[in-house]
């Protein structure tokens, strides 16, 4: 009997699968926004891009479960990741940083409801022109509660790329423009500066960090260790070993004083070998105040290295006998968990911070979400008040995660958790959308669009020249502070690459991580706000 008469014929049926389709197009989706040109690309928005795209050429239908869901996932971890310096931030930085950003917001908000009303525009394009100009999700998400989907993300998708081009464009001018008062401010504040050596000195080989008196005399922080291809943080137990490439921060004159007793100078970059991180701490923790770092035992306790404290206008390397002030912002390297647990004790009332993300109580936070945004209260005159799945969400995580704990259930997760499940629940909540609107986006498009790409300029750069003048000129911030502030109000973060080309201190992230929690609540009001205003606008003409 021939071979091919034996064969049996198989048959592969494939039935289409609304998740198959979700999850497909979240991994397109992620792969296109992922793609950079010079560090700036579509990012999470990229996920609605590609359901945008095949909502016009397939007509799927979206899952509106898996739209509610996502909501109530991103705007939860929201809450969570904000929830520990939201209220605290107010009491810090209120001076000037979240004054300057309160101004910015503020600008925002009369300058789209002036460009939505004058022009006739609108207002759920025009909300949705506001939250694409500030490349804004959480805007984007409070504006679909208000306004129908297809305006609003017909605003939003011709506004994310305009505006993403106003806000690269005018901090690259202002940047360049004041490129000189920068960098004088940068000379005028700090001399701190780093090196490399080699260990060279064998009266130093095996010996403790913290045993070493050369670096105590001198006050030069070891801030990592160079060991064969890895590199390790340095505290004061770690042990030095002959050869070993050491990174020295401290005065330059001290730095060469120490470095020229241990070995000699090297050009060697840690960056590429490297997993540690840098972050900058703010301390809050009342518990550790008027401690010194010596009874704290920090480099022992987490094994991070502290190369610089800074309080007010001073920046200096810590030793052992330093004492922490309220408000410090202490300069830490080391692994991104060692500095998650160092954070959490500096900066927070202590609470251990869960290596996982516990199932019991994400399940009590998300019942709280949910009970919360389906209260419906009766307002005598002006009809029921609720604050829907997203509300609810939102106010659930600033209280977990503002008391870290409430009971058995913990309200902080390790911060690589709540990244995922924000970026999975903006991704479901996009591919839903974005089917649903892909058809009526593309036939909206036309001339009028154009004026619409003008608008969303207009919506970009006019706060963040207002922001500046008054930050910088009124409210004294130096200016790479001021445009961190900026950034962090517009929860833009590649802004801070452009920035760092001429001031690379912490400043800049410290202004704009102070701001960040704070501007990312905020703008959900203030769209709340904007639309509030409109409504009333329209009922008086």
């Amino acid at each position: 009997m021939p071979e091919a008469d034996v064969l049996i014929p198989i048959q592969i049926f494939f039935q289409k699968s609304d998740l198959v389709i979700t999850f497909l197009l979240v991994l397109i989706g992620i792969a296109f926004g992922n793609l950079t040109i010079k560090g700036v690309g579509f990012g999470s928005s990229g996920v609605l891009i590609a359901a945008m795209v095949a909502g016009y050429f397939y007509q799927f239908d979206p899952l509106p479960i898996l739209a509610d869901l996502g909501i109530v996932l991103f705007l939860l971890c929201v809450g969570l990741e904000a929830g520990p310096s939201f209220f605290r931030a107010f009491k810090q930085h209120g001076r000037r940083f979240i004054t300057n950003v309160l101004v910015l917001l503020a600008i925002s908000g009369v300058n789209t409801v002036a460009v939505i009303a004058l022009f006739g525009i609108p207002v759920g394009v025009g909300l949705g022109l506001f939250a694409g100009a500030f490349t804004s999700s959480p805007a984007l998400i409070s504006a679909l509660q208000f306004s129908p989907e297809q305006e609003v993300i017909f605003g939003y998708g011709v506004g994310y790329p305009f505006g993403l081009v106003g806000v690269i464009l005018f901090i690259s001018i202002a940047v360049r423009l004041l490129r000189d008062k920068m960098a004088a401010e940068v000379r005028g504040r700090s001399r701190l500066h780093a090196a490399v050596y080699k260990l060279d000195n064998e009266e130093l080989h095996g010996r403790l960090i913290r045993d070493v008196e050369l670096f105590q005399q001198h006050d030069v922080a070891v801030s990592g260790i160079l060991r064969g291809l890895s590199v390790r943080s340095a505290s004061g137990s770690s042990v030095l070993q002959k050869g070993d490439l050491l990174r020295l921060e401290g005065v330059p004159e001290e730095v060469e004083a120490v470095g020229g007793a241990i070995g000699e100078e090297v050009q060697e970059s840690f960056d590429e070998h490297s997993e540690l991180d840098t972050r900058s701490i703010v301390v809050e923790n009342t518990a550790v105040v008027n401690r010194s770092l010596r009874d704290l035992g920090l480099r022992l306790r987490f094994n991070a290295s502290l190369t610089r404290v800074m309080r007010g206008s001073l920046e200096f390397v810590p030793n052992e006998d330093e004492t922490l002030a309220y408000g410090d912002v202490v300069v830490a390297v080391g692994t991104p968990y060692q500095l998650d647990q160092l954070e959490l004790f500096l900066g927070h009332e202590h609470h251990t911070v869960q290596r996982r993300v516990d199932i019991g109580s994400l399940a009590a936070i998300l019942f709280l979400a949910f009970a919360l945004g389906g209260l419906v209260v009766p307002l005598p005159g002006l009809g029921n008040f609720s604050l829907g799945i997203a509300g609810g969400a939102l106010v659930a995580g600033l209280i977990f995660g503002h008391f870290g704990r409430i009971g058995n259930f913990i309200g902080r997760f390790p911060r690589n958790a709540t990244a995922v499940l924000k970026e999975l629940g903006l991704a479901l909540f996009f591919v839903q959308v974005g089917l649903e609107t892909g058809q009526s986006f593309v036939e909206s498009l036309d001339f009028q669009a154009i004026y619409y790409a003008f608008y969303a300029l207009l919506l970009a750069v006019v706060p963040m020249a207002g922001s500046f003048l008054i930050g910088h000129y009124l409210l004294r911030i130096p200016v790479s502070e001021c445009f961190g502030v900026i950034c962090g109000g517009m929860t833009f973060t590649p802004g801070l690459d452009i920035i760092r080309r001429v001031d690379s201190s912490e400043r800049p992230i410290v202004a704009y991580s102070s701001v960040y929690p704070v501007a990312l609540i905020l703008v959900i009001v203030l769209v709340q706000g904007m639309h509030l205003a409109l409504a009333a606008l329209g009922a008086a003409g």
